[in-house]
C-alpha cells in the first residue's frame, strides 16, 4: 500500500501521512483518521525504505575517547537507556584518544546518513569547529563545552574548587596537583583553575602549587606524583585531576612511605567507583556522567525532532551545565 491510498482512505493529504510516519507535526484529528486506516488496513511501514526516501538512518552514533573508562561506561549507559525507549539503535566509536580518528568518525558517521551523533569531547581542534559549523547533522557533545555546538557539560572548575576549598579546611595548604593535560580543556584547564582559585580564597599563593601534567591512567597518576617527590617538596594534601590518576598517586606515596591520610591527604575529581575499592577509601567530588549521557540522549532526540519539523531551519545551540557533590571518604 502507498502513502497516496492511505491519503485518500483517510480523507487527508500524503504530506500528512509523511508527517504522521516521521513524526511531524500533525493535527489530532489528522493522526487520529490515519491511525484508524493503519489499524483496519493493517500496514505496516518499511522503515529501510523509509530512511532510503529521508536520506538518514535511525541510528544514531556515540563517539567515545576510551572504552575502559568509569565515566565513559556510566555516560553510555545513560544514552544507550534514552535511546532504547526511543526505538533507536546505536553507533559506536572508540577514537582511542587519537584526534584524527574522532574527525574521521564523525566525518564517516555523516556520509552514512546517521540521525544524529553523541561525542563524548575530549579536544576540539580548528577542524572540529569547522565541523560543527558546517555539518547539518545534528550532534551533542558531552564533557566540553563550545558555543558552536551544542553541549551537556560539567562544572568541573567549581568542582575542583570544591574539594580544594574542602582540602584546605581540613588544614592542608602545602598542596600539590596531580593533573591531566590542558588541551582538554574540561579536565585539564579548568580543574587546575578551580584548584587555584581556592588558594587564592585561603590567601595561598598558586605559583606555590606543585603541580605534574599527566596522561587519564592510574600508571600516569603513579608517575605524576613521583614527579613531585622528586623535586624534594613534600606536599601535606595532593589533589588529582581525576579518581584514576589520584589510585595512581596514592600508591606512589605509600611505596615512599607516606601515610594517607596521616601524612599526606589525597582526594580526586569524579565520583569514580575505583576510589571506593582502594584503601583509604578516596575522598571526591561526584560528577554525574550517566545523567549527562541522558541529558545528551533526549537533547540530541529534541533537536532531530525539530530538523524534521523544520527543515530549512538552523539547528539551535543549547548548553546545559551540571552540578557535582562533595564525598568525604577516609583519605582527606
Amino acid at each position: 500500500m502507498k502513502i497516496s491510498e492511505i491519503a485518500a482512505l483517510a480523507g487527508v493529504s500524503s504530506a500528512a501521512v509523511s508527517r504522521y510516519f516521521n513524526g511531524g507535526s500533525i493535527s489530532e484529528d489528522k493522526k487520529q483518521k490515519i491511525k484508524k486506516v493503519i489499524e483496519e488496513t493493517g500496514y505496516i511501514p518499511n522503515p529501510a525504505a523509509r530512511s532510503l526516501r529521508q536520506q538518514r538512518s535511525d541510528n544514531i552514533g556515540i563517539i567515545v575517547p576510551k572504552i575502559n573508562s568509569d565515566s565513559v561506561s556510566k555516560l553510555i549507559e545513560g544514552v544507550s537507556s534514552e535511546l532504547n525507549k526511543a526505538g533507536y539503535m546505536a553507533i559506536f566509536g572508540n577514537a582511542e584518544n587519537d584526534e584524527k580518528r574522532e574527525l574521521d568518525y564523525l566525518r564517516m558517521m555523516e556520509e552514512s546518513k546517521l540521525a544524529g551523533v553523541i561525542l563524548m569531547g575530549t579536544i576540539f581542534t580548528q577542524k572540529h569547529i569547522r565541523f560543527f559549523k558546517e555539518t547539518a547533522m545534528p550532534i551533542v557533545v558531552c564533557g566540553q563545552n563550545h558555543p558552536s555546538v551544542s553541549c551537556i557539560y560539567h562544572n568541573d572548575r567549581g568542582a575542583a574548587r570544591e574539594i580544594a576549598r574542602y582540602m584546605i579546611a581540613k588544614g592542608r595548604r602545602n598542596l600539590a596537583y596531580v593533573g591531566a593535560v590542558e588541551s582538554d580543556e574540561s579536565v585539564g584547564a579548568n580543574r587546575r583553575i578551580g584548584v587555584e582559585e581556592a588558594m587564592i580564597e585561603a590567601c595561598i599563593s598558586p605559583t606555590k602549587l606543585i603541580r605534574s601534567q599527566v596522561l587519564f591512567t592510574a600508571d600516569e597518576g603513579y608517575r605524576g606524583m613521583y614527579e613531585i617527590l622528586d623535586t624534594g617538596f613534600v606536599p601535606d594534601g595532593v589533589i588529582c585531576a581525576t579518581d584514576t590518576l589520584a589510585v595512581g598517586a596514592m600508591r606512589a606515596l605509600k611505596e615512599k612511605g607516606y601515610a594517607v591520610p596521616d601524612d599526606v591527604s589525597i582526594a580526586g575529581i569524579g565520583g569514580s567507583m575505583v576510589g571506593t575499592f582502594i584503601t583509604p577509601a578516596l575522598t571526591t567530588v561526584q560528577l554525574y556522567h550517566r545523567e549527562s549521557g541522558e541529558k545528551a540522549a533526549k537533547q540530541l532526540l529534541s533537536m532531530i525532532r525539530y530538523q524534521r519539523e523544520h527543515p530549512d531551519e538552523k539547528l539551535p545551540v543549547t548548553h546545559t551545565m551540571l552540578g557535582y557533590n562533595l564525598i568525604e571518604r577516609e583519605s582527606v
